[in-house]
């Protein structure tokens, strides 16, 4: 059998074809085209085994369905005398490469052909590794109603739910009414699937949480996770490496933070905006008083000659306390007796010790230097009114007053 013109009415579409979704629009262009141009590939058709005269698509029921909207009276078409089997197989090739046949028609042409061949072979027939071919049947896994959004095609404007996302749902198999609740969040908020990542894991690692995961923000439960996190670890044994990472971490964090203080900000806010900042600024505020207290009173404790005496990197002008040999930033050695009120520049001595102190020391002391460790430096240039909350004995609660420690 070869090339014919068949009847529109004499043809009829396979019951197995893998597509399932055609969708109205794309249908009315290629009608008008087919008007204008005719059809341009035949369509593949068997004789009818339950209906003599007629005949079954293998190949080409949207070109089939377009010629019945352009008002056609027949169609070319090739006709093939071939088994169930290979009209399976064919099918399947043709669409398989398609970008229009939405993943769940390839999921189930794909378990169709696994009827008939095994995995290996049908990894070969669809040009595809036999873990794609496990992938893409892992999809009818998903509830109905999930696999339904992978196969209505979104309006325009309309948020689109995708294969991707549909994947990440695959592990909570046990919770489908989890996985419906986040297929309506990536809708509402057109979340991606690394946000839907995100919302899964924290569900996964904090599941008492679930409900509020599902209804805040992606970015609110990001710092969610963060709050509840630095919690978990607070239960953990300290060691000597977390408290340097800490360290470094509020070193950190406090610079960044000092770089964006600015109350020009306050201008560009709404009232509700500036509640939320001040509420934030003061619970912190009153966080770093106490932590900062008890720092105090561990300094003291361990260091009779502690003086909360603040000075400036002679490098970077970095504003540390006395008692720390180096800067936190450059590293220099922050007490040098040129800045030092008891040294005599003139003379070249220190006024308290009574020695000779060389220029070069002076300026640039090492760490065997005299003013390295000095008990009786005295910063010339000490940051002026640099002010703290003042910290009462005992390390209670510093009193909520204003009053500041100047120095």
């Amino acid at each position: 059998m070869g090339l014919e013109h068949l009847p529109l009415e004499d043809v009829r579409p396979a019951a197995n074809q893998p597509r399932r979704t055609f969708y109205e629009d794309s249908l009315r262009e290629l009608a008008t085209s087919i008007r204008e141009r005719g059809v341009l590939e035949p369509i593949v058709v068997r004789p009818a085994a339950d209906d003599p005269g007629r005949y079954e698509i293998i190949m080409g029921e949207r070109r089939w369905r377009a010629c019945c909207i352009a008002g056609m009276g027949s169609i070319p078409a090739i006709v093939r005398d071939v088994g169930d089997d290979d009209v399976a197989v064919d099918s399947l090739l043709e669409n398989f490469q398609r970008e229009d046949l939405n993943p769940i028609e390839k999921a189930h042409a794909i378990k169709g052909l696994l009827q008939i061949y095994p995995l290996d072979k049908t990894a070969r027939a669809l040009g595809v590794s036999e873990t794609t071919v496990r992938r893409a049947i892992d999809l009818l896994e998903l509830p109905e109603a999930i696999q339904m959004e992978l196969v209505v095609r979104p309006g325009a404007g309309q948020p689109a739910f995708n294969e991707t996302h549909a994947r990440l749902l695959l592990p909570l198999a046990a919770d489908p009414k989890l996985q419906n609740a986040l297929v309506d969040k990536v809708k509402l908020e057109r979340l991606s699937t690394a946000a839907l990542e995100k919302v899964i894991q924290a569900v996964a690692k904090y599941p008492a949480k679930k409900a509020i995961f599902l209804k805040v923000p992606v970015g609110v439960a990001e710092q969610m996770i963060r709050s509840l996190d630095a919690r978990a670890e607070r239960t953990k044994p300290y060691k000597p490496q977390t408290a340097r990472d800490h360290l470094r971490s509020i070193d950190r964090q406090a610079t960044g933070l000092a770089d964006v203080l600015d109350a020009r900000l306050a201008e560009h806010l709404t009232s509700e905006e500036m509640n939320h900042l001040l509420a934030a600024m003061t619970l912190l505020a009153r966080q770093i008083d106490v932590f900062s207290g008890e720092v105090r009173k561990e300094l003291e404790a361990r260091d009779a000659s502690f003086r909360e005496v603040y000075l400036h990197c002679p490098l970077c002008g970095r504003i540390e306390l006395v008692g720390a040999l180096r800067c936190s930033v450059c590293w220099s050695v922050l007490r040098r007796c040129v800045d030092c009120g008891r040294y005599d520049s003139e003379a070249g001595s220190c006024q308290a010790r009574g020695i000779e102190i060389d220029a070069d020391d002076a300026e640039a002391p090492g760490d065997g230097s005299a003013s390295t460790r000095c008990d009786d430096y005295v910063p010339r240039h000490a940051p002026g009114r640099v002010g703290l909350p003042m910290a009462p004995a005992g390390g209670a609660e510093p009193p909520r007053t204003g009053m500041m420690r100047r120095f």
